[in-house]
């Protein structure tokens, strides 16, 4: 069985000298090294392409995320490309860890209900996010942690340029032919580019989560558990290890107020719920303001994917398949047409984007604007009780699959 990525030293390759990155001209520069940015750098590695992929955290870290891969993600997974003899994502994940959910437990201010859903896998972004990056170097891809990106918004036609800070702060301008923004939402590579600017919702909520160690019954593996409560919600699930994923969607007054922890207890409790008693002790990590919509996904030699594409608040793991479809369909997009043809690619790119990830996101937000009001989802939810397909039916659209009716508990 594969060790946890999260038990190993960071390797030393990760740390080269920014003088040597400055004396090639990549093909590929990718920045951000979470779900989007490793599966692009992956697929146009194998494809011959010349690939640095860079991140300015050090790795493994912890990220806020619910740690689910929905059956859309997951499939998706399936078609990364890997190096011959070698096991593939899906493969990698499995070893680390990743446990099946089968099932969906959602309540709404103490009204309950429970369905059947596509089976989804769970994972931290701590091991999920080292697998990858462990395949991409396999791959033959370049990485590098612990550096900050600036893309240059410069007049060059044939290349973009990039501005690199290392750890120790020394810096160099890098060039390559194609930039890939994978670096979160709030794509801090792209601050000088005005194109890129965000627009975010007024009432966007912030992204709140922890792994703790629990071992009660309360939360059951191959359950994920949503909690709806009037200040936002919380998704709980079990990942490697037994762990106990903890993340949450939370207004911006109610975390002020409250503070993370008993935010999340207030909404667990609204809800009837136990609250972990190791949610008090925990080492909790933010976001920005989760939903936002950039200008734009592309320019001039120039792509977004992922949170940095444009993002809206979850609802059963859909965030992590929207950027590892996005790392997908560009990948195959920037290696079989002109890269050269910039009008072209960048037009392909956006409407392709809005395709596959963009649709996908509106579902997401009409169902996370119904949980926004939990007395009317309450109600909602004891309707659904008896019209137990309208449930399925949606998490089904939201997880990219098709329909299949398995029947309420």
């Amino acid at each position: 069985m594969m060790d946890s990525p999260s038990a190993r030293p960071a390797h030393a390759a990760r740390h080269l000298p920014l003088s040597d990155l400055a004396n090639v001209t990549w093909d590929v520069v990718v920045i951000g090294a979470g779900p989007a940015g490793a599966v692009a750098s992956i697929q146009m590695a194998a494809r011959g392409q010349r690939v640095l992929l860079l991140d300015a955290k050090a790795f493994p870290r912890d990220k806020v995320c619910g740690g689910c891969l929905n059956q859309r993600a997951w499939q998706a997974l399936q078609h990364v490309v890997v190096p011959q003899g070698q096991a593939g994502a899906p493969e990698r994940l499995l070893a680390a860890g990743a446990a099946a959910v089968h099932r969906l437990r959602l309540n709404c201010l103490g009204r309950e209900a429970n369905w059947a859903l596509p089976t989804m896998h769970a994972i931290s972004r701590r091991t999920m996010d080292e697998v990858l990056i462990e395949l991409a170097v396999a791959s033959g891809v370049v990485f590098c942690e612990e550096t900050s990106a600036k893309v240059v918004d410069d007049d060059a036609r044939h290349v973009r340029s990039v501005r690199l800070t290392g750890a120790d702060a020394d810096d160099c301008t890098i060039t390559a032919r194609t930039i890939v923004a994978a670096d979160g939402l709030g794509h801090s590579s792209l601050s000088d580019v005005a194109a890129f600017t965000s627009q975010v919702a007024a009432n966007s909520r912030l992204g709140l989560g922890t792994i703790v160690v629990d071992d009660s019954q309360n939360y059951p593996v191959h359950e994920l558990t949503m909690s709806v409560g009037r200040c936002g919600y919380v998704g709980l699930t079990r990942v490697e290890n037994g762990q106990l994923d903890v993340a949450a969607a939370v207004d911006a007054s109610a975390l002020k107020q409250l503070g993370p922890a008993t935010a999340i207890a207030t909404i667990l409790e609204s809800c009837q719920l136990p609250v972990p008693a190791s949610l008090r002790t925990a080492k909790w990590t933010g976001t920005l303001p989760l939903t936002r919509q950039s200008q734009t996904v592309a320019a001039r030699r120039l792509f977004t994917i992922g949170d940095a594409a444009g993002y809206v608040e979850p609802f059963t793991g859909e965030g992590m398949s929207w950027a590892i479809v996005s790392a997908l369909t560009l990948s195959q997009l920037l290696t079989t047409r002109d890269l050269d043809d910039c009008e072209q690619l960048t037009a392909a790119w956006i409407a392709q984007w809005r395709q596959h990830v963009r649709r996908k996101q509106l579902v997401c937000r009409g169902l996370t604007s119904l949980i926004r009001h939990p007395r009317l989802a309450g109600y909602s939810l004891t309707m659904a009780r008896s019209l137990h397909w309208i449930p399925q039916w949606l998490i089904a659209r939201a997880s990219g699959v098709g329909y299949t009716h398995t029947g309420a508990a």
